[in-house]
């Protein structure tokens, strides 16, 4: 006969089970028929600043700053200038629900120390994105989760690169993904970078239709 403890840990087994089979799961196909998406934001914590224009002054000597202030106000942009950074129209949806608040905390524990790099050949591998997706942990339980994976801010090209990575939200379970860059443009650091992301936003719309036609989807 089972005692107090064994029934009542059963029942929590079979609430937990309950409430994975009713989470619904998103395919492919979903991407491009579903009206909605969840955004997850900037992920810096691979990314790596490489050269130094004339633009970025004194950039090498406050890495601590880039991590502490530049990740979130790169990260609030589409919030606050909506219009003109349109995550909704990058990937042709009526509606995107912003849950950033996972990647702004990652991005804080980032290593400054680490931001900087010399070499032109860095590259982040592929392999990698499975891990650092099933390590999110929002509030949404449930969509279709689109996040852009930053690689690098490469100020000798004046290029920023960002892997465009889809995933249903309640597996973790990657559906698409795309290597987008933007070229940098603005008068100081911040707006520099801010002008790639736009650039790579709509250079994202002709990779989202891509996408649809290789689906077979009108």
């Amino acid at each position: 006969m089972m005692n107090k403890k064994q029934l009542l840990y059963i029942i929590f087994i079979c609430i937990i089970s309950l409430n994975i089979s009713a989470q619904k799961t998103f395919t492919g196909t979903d991407v491009f028929t579903e009206k909605s998406m969840v955004w997850y934001g900037l992920d810096f914590t691979h990314c790596k600043f490489i050269g130094q224009p004339s633009i970025h002054g004194n950039f090498y000597k406050s890495p601590d700053f880039v991590v502490k202030f530049y990740f979130k106000d790169w990260n609030m942009i589409p919030l606050k200038e909506g219009d003109k950074y349109d995550i909704g129209k990058a990937f042709d949806k009526n509606y995107i629900y912003f849950d950033i608040d996972t990647i702004l905390a990652r991005n804080q524990r980032y290593n400054s120390d680490s931001l900087i790099a010399f070499s032109n050949t860095y590259s982040l591998s592929a392999d990698s994105f499975p891990d650092i997706i099933k390590s999110y942990k929002g509030i949404a339980t449930e969509g279709i989760g689109v996040v852009y994976i930053v690689e690098s801010y490469n100020s000798i090209s004046e290029i920023a690169t960002y892997y465009c990575i889809i995933f249903d939200v309640a597996t973790k379970k990657i559906l698409l993904q795309e290597k987008i860059t933007g070229r940098a443009r603005g008068v100081n650091l911040k707006t520099y970078w801010a002008g790639a992301f736009h650039d790579a936003l709509e250079k994202n719309e002709k990779v989202y239709r891509k996408w649809k036609k290789g689906a077979m989807i009108k």
